[in-house]
């Protein structure tokens, strides 16, 4: 009888803990979803952009936001084209720029520019899919992949994914397309599938933890990810930041929105500079500038903000109610810590 009192209490005790493991999830965010398909400004699916110019490529982004998925499904945002027998490149860059801090005693020439702290809650990630349309498992609501069962002659399931282009991560010196607040981006070679529809995934794999906005840049374009690179001044995995400019969105209402929503997208950088936090397309500038280090532009920051008698705002910062000029790019240098140390 005894054992059977110890029981009775223990699920008494259990069932009276309020352990909802909300902590493990961002907030939500009142307007914006954490999924959506995107689609071209009348409605219908992307149609690749031929680029020739920067202004071309600039006129041809599209710029849009996501919020964090409340559940443990995955979130993010899809959008459709068809096949035009050629090579077609799909290029998203999510908010803003990283890096690590180097806190060598006598730091290198390279990790010189590297010796002031990065703000690490406003980065995100975005993982980046594509494949024929056939293949894709999701729906308007719900996040799938490209991810088949087969079974083999022993009856055994094995999955096997179709998807044509996964992330990719770079070795021994290649340009990585994957990475926290760096753009990742797939030359898709549709040569076999002209007239044919594709689903591209780009799947949330996180959120900045500041406003648990998900902003993004985006580009479809005819031709190569090596062509757009180069078109965009990109000679190195670090200026991959500046091929797309300004993908770090304010939390603006649509003019002429009547629900409240604030994540349709913005089509070309014009539409979207209007909408870009102050400083972050300097400062993105200043990133990709192998020969500026990041401590010129972080003190000019701290400078300016001590000059209007302000404080930074990094984990603390409210998306609801927030001064643009406390939005800070670089970290708190008295986080630093001391060369060697653990």
């Amino acid at each position: 009888m005894a054992v059977y009192r110890v029981a009775a209490l223990g699920l008494l005790l259990l069932a009276s803990c309020d352990y909802s493991g909300d902590f493990l999830f961002g907030r939500p965010v009142d307007g914006l979803p954490d999924i959506y398909h995107i689609t071209a400004e009348d409605g219908g699916p992307l149609v690749p952009a031929d680029i020739e110019t920067y202004e071309d490529l600039q006129a041809a982004t599209i710029y849009g936001e996501l919020a964090p998925p409340q559940t443990t499904d995955y979130g993010g945002a899809t959008f459709e084209f068809t096949g035009t027998g050629g090579q077609v490149c799909i290029w998203v860059d999510p908010e803003v720029a990283w890096w690590n801090q180097s806190v060598s005693a006598n730091p290198s020439e390279e990790g010189r520019e590297w010796t002031y702290p990065d703000n690490g809650f406003d980065d995100g990630d975005i993982e980046l899919f594509a494949g024929l349309s056939v293949y894709y498992t999701g729906s308007p609501s719900k996040i799938g992949d490209f991810v088949v069962a087969y079974e083999d002659s022993l009856h055994n399931g094995v999955p096997i994914s179709l998807a044509a282009c996964p992330n990719t991560v770079g070795l021994i010196g290649d340009p990585a397309s994957a990475g926290k607040g760096m753009a990742e981006y797939c030359t898709l070679d549709t040569s076999d599938g002209e007239g044919i529809s594709y689903t591209v995934l780009l799947r949330t794999f996180s959120t900045p933890l500041d406003d648990d906005r998900l902003a993004f840049g985006l580009i479809i374009a005819n031709g190569t990810c090596e062509a757009l690179r180069t078109l965009g001044g990109a000679a190195d995995p670090q200026s991959d930041e500046c091929v797309i400019q300004g993908e770090a969105l304010r939390p603006d209402p649509l003019p002429g929105a009547k629900d409240g929503s604030d994540y349709q997208p913005y089509y070309g950088y014009e539409q979207a500079a209007e909408h870009t936090w102050p400083y972050s397309i300097e400062f993105e500038q200043t990133f990709c500038d192998s020969d500026t280090r990041m401590g010129r532009f972080c003190n000019q920051e701290a400078d300016r903000l001590e000059e209007a008698g302000k404080m930074c705002s990094w984990e603390d910062f409210d998306p609801y109610d927030y001064d643009p000029e406390e939005r800070c790019f670089c970290g708190n240098p008295d986080n630093t810590p001391e060369a060697g140390a653990l």
